[in-house]
């Protein structure tokens, strides 16, 4: 918070980009307290109108990433990679409420040993974070999706929401699922 009160003077050179790394040794050492408010962050945008923020987050888990992501921050680029915690479906939603005039790479890893039961962020509701996310998020050009399930329908869905757009989309074949019905007519 301090960081973001002393760079948002107007005696300094605007930003442009930003990027955080946030990783789980260093929440559980230092306290999420001092983290940027959502005042911080309008005061920074009102200095630096063009500032884009870069996130890198490392085993952080849902509950303190909804914590730390302000609405009034810049996102463009989020990358979560995960060894221990997964993501929820309620952080990719909140991601892509929160940050549609800006986000354009969205990256999720989730580097587990059991290959057979990769978490699912949709958690049985009728939307998909991901596709929500894909048609919220009008900028995206990059989806990597590595270590979580995608339904191969959803993988459709996001393809025809972003169109060519969307200048990657990576899934790791693995992590794609196939409805019952769907694999009768494959």
């Amino acid at each position: 918070a301090e960081m973001a009160r002393v760079l948002a003077d107007s005696n300094h050179v605007p930003l442009h980009r930003l990027s955080l790394l946030i990783h789980s040794v260093s929440i559980m050492h230092k306290s999420l307290d001092n983290m940027p408010k959502d005042e911080n962050w309008q005061a920074l945008t009102r200095n630096s109108t063009n500032l884009r923020v870069y996130i890198m987050a490392f085993d952080v888990k849902s509950d303190d990433m909804l914590r730390i992501l302000k609405p009034s921050i810049p996102l463009e680029r989020i990358h979560f990679d995960s060894y221990v915690t997964c993501v929820s479906g309620a952080v990719v939603d909140l991601i892509s409420r929160q940050y549609d005039k800006f986000l354009t790479h969205f990256i999720l890893m989730n580097d587990v040993i059991d290959m057979s039961a990769f978490p699912d962020l949709s958690d049985n509701r009728n939307e998909d974070p991901l596709v929500l996310l894909a048609w919220r998020c009008t900028r995206l050009s990059l989806l990597a999706v590595h270590g979580y399930t995608v339904w191969a329908h959803n993988l459709i869905a996001i393809a025809r929401l972003r169109g060519s757009d969307l200048k990657v989309l990576e899934v790791t074949e693995e992590s794609i699922e196939f409805d019952q019905g769907e694999l009768a007519d494959q």
